[in-house]
């Protein structure tokens, strides 16, 4: 047998030009790999970021969809609450329940007087401290600070109450408007008072209006959110008054609540008609409008001073 030997090549750390084109080779191979994961990877995020593109559109346009038949529904329901109350053969003395039937949805439908909410061109400084108080959870002196500049806001004069606020206290707070010194023309405008944040004024929206008239608030009409401020924060009592009332008892005991908050008298004529249309997923959509129950010059038996955006809640809240 014949073994055959290399000789070792004398210098190790030099390649032959075979060898040298097959470093090339894989290093060109291995540019080329890297350049295609780049490649990939630049096309997944690509892919990913139009997948949620879509994604977002298409739940756009579902949630447009949603509000449309929504605000149509309601919008129904609502029409058909006025007729009724306005036809009703007895007078209507109180805050009223309903539902009608729409593709078969029951959609609940609430008639708030405005006089059975908190007039912030009306209330008096106490009242508003109580809305703020038991409504919004606020410390009674911090109350009082905005009760006050709520009626800086809107009465006539330039001189600012013991805690209030007048246009000095704007312009020391960097903001870009000054009180009104007129009354409130929305319910939106209380977020121009200094103090008032979009927090704080969602916790009390509900219980608001510039339409009622009233320096009180007529505790027949007033929803639950409002009777507790009428009682000083006691829930039970609110929830008393509101179970009698809704069950349409009459002669019902008032004296527990805050007798110089409370006045008497008709429903008045303009109303805030909240309709809750059943959803998917036990969602559900609330309209709401604000209606004049008064003649128009066309002949229209009512009008409506104010359609609200159609908004979403889970579950149902209890004054939508």
């Amino acid at each position: 047998m014949t073994i055959m030997r290399f000789a070792p090549r004398p210098f190790p750390f030099l390649r032959t030009a075979h060898e040298e084109t097959r470093a090339e080779s894989a290093r060109a191979r291995g540019f080329a790999l890297v350049a295609v994961l780049w490649i990939v990877a630049a096309l997944t995020v690509l892919v990913a970021g139009l997948l949620t593109i879509s994604r977002g559109e298409i739940r756009e346009t579902q949630v447009r969809l949603d509000s449309g038949q929504a605000a149509a529904l309601g919008d129904a329901a609502i029409q058909l609450a006025v007729l009724d109350w306005a036809s009703a053969n007895t007078p209507q003395d109180r805050l009223r329940r309903a539902h009608y039937t729409f593709e078969n949805m029951d959609i609940e439908v609430e008639i708030i007087p405005s006089t059975g909410l908190i007039d912030l061109n009306n209330a008096s400084e106490s009242l508003l401290r109580a809305l703020f108080v038991h409504a919004a959870g606020l410390e009674p002196a911090h109350a009082t600070q905005l009760a006050q500049r709520i009626i800086d806001w809107r009465d006539m004069d330039d001189a600012p109450l013991p805690q209030g606020a007048e246009a000095d206290a704007y312009l020391a707070a960097g903001v870009n408007w000054r009180p009104r010194n007129t009354p409130f023309l929305v319910p939106e405008d209380l977020l121009q008072v200094l103090g008032v944040d979009f927090d704080l004024f969602a916790r009390i929206e509900n219980l608001i209006t510039v339409w009622g008239g009233r320096n009180g608030v007529n505790p027949m009409a007033a929803p639950m959110s409002v009777l507790i401020v009428l009682c000083q924060g006691d829930t039970g009592e609110a929830a008393r008054i509101a179970a009698a009332r809704d069950a349409g008892e009459t002669g019902i005991d008032t004296t527990t609540l805050e007798q110089t908050h409370l006045m008497a008298g008709n429903m008045g004529n303009i109303f805030h008609i909240l309709a809750s249309v059943p959803m998917d997923a036990g969602r559900r959509a609330v309209r709401g409008r604000w209606v004049l129950l008064r003649a128009d010059g066309d002949g229209t038996p009512w009008q409506t001073i104010r359609a609200e955006t159609v908004r979403f809640a889970v579950p149902a809240p209890e004054t939508f």
